[in-house]
C-alpha cells in the first residue's frame, strides 16, 4: 500500500463488479450507466483490498465470533477469488485505489445481478460455516440471520 497502514486493525475485501468499482470511488460518482451495466451485463470483476479500523466500518458492519478451521475455510474461499497471472501471483490493477490504504486485484468470476458483491460475501460465509440466506444478492441479505447487535440507547 502507497500510505502507511500501521493504524490499520482490520483488512477489509469486496469482490464486485470491475468497472462499477473503478468509475465509482464514492456514492456521489454513482453514474446510472455504471450501474445498469454491472447490473445487466456479465463482466469482469475485481477484489478490493483495504486497510482499516473498525470505527471506520460503519453502522452496517457485523461482528461474528468463528472458530480457527471457519476462519481458514474463509481464508481459502477469499484466496480462491484472485485471479492469478501466468506467474501465480495475485494480479495487482496498477494505478487503481481510492486513496493509499487500498488496493484492487483481478478477480475470478463474473459480476451480474445474480452474481453480486452480496452473493459473493454470502457464499464466503457459508463456506465458513456460518449461516446465510441461500441466495444473498441483496444488501443485508449476507448478514440476515447473524444476531442483532445491542442497540445503543441515545436518549442520555
Amino acid at each position: 500500500f502507497a500510505a502507511d497502514t500501521s493504524h490499520a486493525s482490520h483488512v477489509a475485501i469486496g469482490w464486485g463488479d470491475k468497472g462499477f468499482y473503478l468509475a465509482t470511488p464514492t456514492w456521489a460518482d454513482l453514474q446510472p450507466h455504471t450501474a445498469a451495466k454491472a447490473f445487466f451485463v456479465p463482466s469482469s470483476a475485481c477484489l478490493h483490498v483495504m486497510m482499516t479500523r473498525a470505527s471506520s466500518l460503519g453502522e452496517s458492519a457485523h461482528a461474528v465470533c468463528i472458530t480457527h478451521e471457519q476462519y481458514r475455510h474463509l481464508v481459502r474461499y477469499i484466496e480462491a477469488s484472485f485471479a492469478l497471472g501466468a506467474d501465480g501471483e495475485k494480479q495487482w490493477i496498477k494505478g487503481a485505489g481510492y486513496g493509499g490504504y487500498d488496493a484492487f486485484f483481478e478477480a475470478v468470476g463474473s459480476y451480474h445481478g445474480l452474481n453480486t458483491c452480496n452473493a459473493w460475501a454470502g457464499r464466503g460465509m457459508q463456506r465458513a460455516g456460518v449461516r446465510t440466506p441461500w441466495l444473498s444478492l441483496l444488501p443485508q441479505t449476507p448478514h440476515m440471520y447473524l444476531p442483532r447487535p445491542p442497540s445503543v440507547d441515545h436518549t442520555d
